[in-house]
């Protein structure tokens, strides 16, 4: 009874927030008004969202109350958040990720590469093979459809070579791929998440007639992704030094069981269309211009291709079956809580980077003397640090968007100096993804401290050793970002 108290009190707060406060909170500085309306939608949006878990129900209350101080007409709201193209890329973006993780060919290509004989009799070169199994892979089908996967890898490694699930080397591989949620999640610029925080940089940014750089975060991900794997190999190495006597008998290859012998017709086809859908501009750059095949394929875009692949995959019939179907993967497919999400965050802000309500300038002058002086690698490397401890302890998808929409009037300071401003993001996004070690951290910590690998003193070990882990994985953030910020 007391939490359901507890909990209606923070949602009339949190719908205070959306629709009422801010018409009777006094302007600041040089805040508007219609400024004051819009921090206080975003606190309220923040609020529910925190309190519901979930983008969808916050978001949609958020984009009904954006339409209050009058900013938005309904048509426009609706023009620049759902009607926004980049949506439609996000739908279909989803779809694909489901279709890929449905058919198993995630799976499949995990299994395959850590069975293969090269690996037999050395363990720590399984275990690399393993991180960088958990990065190219994840980063396909995200964090939730990598971490069960390998769950299921290691509860099988346990039981062909004898060890203990609570051994501390497992421990150690399930942390990290918890760890490395940023780099599964949001890999590419394409990928919901990224789209939903560059959007929030983008928002100030187009005041200048520029945004975010997909090529930027495309390096700025890697970056991150090889120092991470590099500092994480070492801790295993140097700092763990695991007992693998056990794993060092292992015969990977009975990993590689029946169903996953050889690669079906089915995912073949899944595979090559992800490749082929997911990379689609970077083929584009690849061929000659101006001759018809490149003019055909830059006419329809990367949202259309994806669109048409995925209507191929649920036409296309394979031994009498569909590939998929479709009113599973448009019914099941689709996040539309970072859909709507996104659309919040387009409206909100969109509606705080104008002139009419005077946030931008009011941040500005905040972070001017806060960060007055400092070097842009400083800048990113403070940043980066908030986010990866942070993250630990609040909503992942809230540290980010406060993080981001804070930063985001400095961001169009410091593009003006010629900074490459869109390594930003990835490094916030990713950062703030990086929570491993308390259950209310995020929903893959969650799955990970609930599982038998990290029973009895799970908790314990994530505080102690664990948190080497967090620190390797913040280590390669840091100076991912400093290197890019600098280089780029």
């Amino acid at each position: 009874m007391r939490k359901s108290a507890s909990r209606n009190i923070q949602l009339i707060l949190a719908l205070l927030f959306v629709f009422v406060f801010g018409h009777v909170i006094p302007p600041w500085s040089s805040v508007t008004r219609m400024g004051v309306q819009y921090i206080s939608i975003m606190v309220g949006w923040i609020w529910l969202c925190v309190l519901e878990g979930s983008l969808l129900l916050p978001s949609i209350m958020a984009m009904v109350g954006c339409l209050i101080p009058g900013y938005f007409t309904p048509a426009s709201l609706v023009s620049a958040t759902l009607g926004n193209t980049i949506t439609v890329l996000m739908i279909f973006i989803f779809i694909l990720v489901y279709v890929f993780q449905q058919s198993k060919t995630g799976d499949f290509l995990v299994r395959w590469l850590l069975s293969r004989k090269v690996v037999n009799g050395r363990p720590y070169l399984f275990t690399a093979f393993f991180l960088a199994a958990i990065i190219i892979i994840g980063s396909v089908i995200g964090s939730f459809g990598i971490i069960l996967l390998a769950i299921a890898i290691l509860y099988a490694v346990v039981e062909v070579s004898g060890m203990d699930r609570r051994d501390d080397w497992v421990r150690f591989l399930l942390i990290s791929t918890v760890a490395l949620s940023g780099v599964t999640e949001i890999m590419y610029p394409f990928k919901p998440y990224a789209v939903l925080y560059n959007s929030i940089f983008d928002a100030q940014l187009n005041t200048v007639g520029t945004q975010c750089d997909g090529a930027t975060w495309g390096i700025t991900a890697v970056a991150i992704s090889v120092l991470c794997f590099v500092f994480l190999m070492l801790l295993a190495r140097f700092v763990f030094k695991f007992d693998l006597t056990k794993l060092k008998k292992l015969d990977v290859s009975l990993l590689q069981t029946e169903e996953y012998k050889r690669m079906s017709k089915k995912q073949v086809i899944v595979l090559i269309t992800v490749l082929v859908t997911f990379f689609y501009p970077f083929i584009l750059q690849l061929m000659p211009k101006e001759n018809a095949v490149y003019d055909l394929l830059n006419g329809i875009g990367q949202y259309f291709a994806m669109a048409f692949a995925v209507c191929m995959l649920c036409l296309l019939r394979i031994d009498g079956e569909p590939i998929c179907e479709a009113n599973d993967v448009f019914k099941n497919g689709t996040n539309w809580g970072i859909i709507f999400g996104v659309g919040a965050v387009l409206a909100i802000g969109g509606a705080l980077s104008s002139e009419d309500c005077g946030v931008s300038a009011w941040l500005l002058s905040i972070f001017e003397n806060l960060f007055g002086g400092m070097s842009p690698a400083a800048i990113i490397a403070i940043v980066a640090v908030l986010c990866c401890f942070v993250t630990q302890f609040f909503s992942n998808s809230a540290t980010a968007i406060m993080f981001l929409t804070a930063l985001a009037p400095l961001a169009v300071n410091l593009y003006q100096q010629g900074v490459n401003v869109s390594v930003f993001t990835p490094i916030i996004g990713i950062g703030t993804l990086t929570a491993c070690l308390l259950p209310s951290g995020s929903g893959q910590s969650a799955i990970m401290l609930g599982t038998d690998i990290f029973a009895e003193d799970g908790q314990k070990w994530a505080f102690s050793k664990g948190l080497l882990v967090l620190f390797a994985v913040a280590l390669g953030v840091i100076l991912a970002g400093v290197i890019c910020v600098c280089v780029l």
